[in-house]
């Protein structure tokens, strides 16, 4: 008997200490119609420019293509040496948070994800 159509396709770590050839290989993987959830997925070395298009114009190419259409839903880096965070959690908006000796402070919101450095100048600001 043959398998039921997948419901959602998990993929946990592409491109983790692996060839580039993983990210690649989501798109190739990828069926229209069925979510693709990404765990750990390094999309921002992907999307940034971390590698560079000149070494790396397949990579590029895909990026462009495929990766700049992912949805974050869960989103937590650190910005600075200590100084705060870019969060996320879906559907509600981005947030940069200032840490603390009390713990986490809201500084502001953002419909759009707003860059890590746009957040560290907004850290500066009380």
């Amino acid at each position: 008997p043959a398998a039921p159509p997948a419901a959602l396709q998990l993929v946990i770590q592409p491109g983790d200490g692996g060839p580039m050839e993983d990210w690649m290989n989501l798109e190739r993987l990828r069926v229209e119609g069925v979510p693709m959830v990404c765990l750990n997925g390094a999309l921002d070395k992907v999307t940034s420019g971390y590698y560079s298009n000149f070494l790396n114009p397949e990579l590029g190419r895909c990026s462009d293509r495929f990766f700049t259409r992912f949805e974050q839903v869960f989103y937590c880096k650190p910005l600075g040496a200590g100084r705060g965070w870019l969060y996320r959690v879906y559907p509600e908006p981005w947030q940069c948070l200032r840490e603390t000796k009390r713990g986490l402070e809201l500084v502001e919101t953002y419909a759009e994800r707003p860059s890590p450095a746009a957040c560290l100048e907004r850290l500066k600001r009380p």
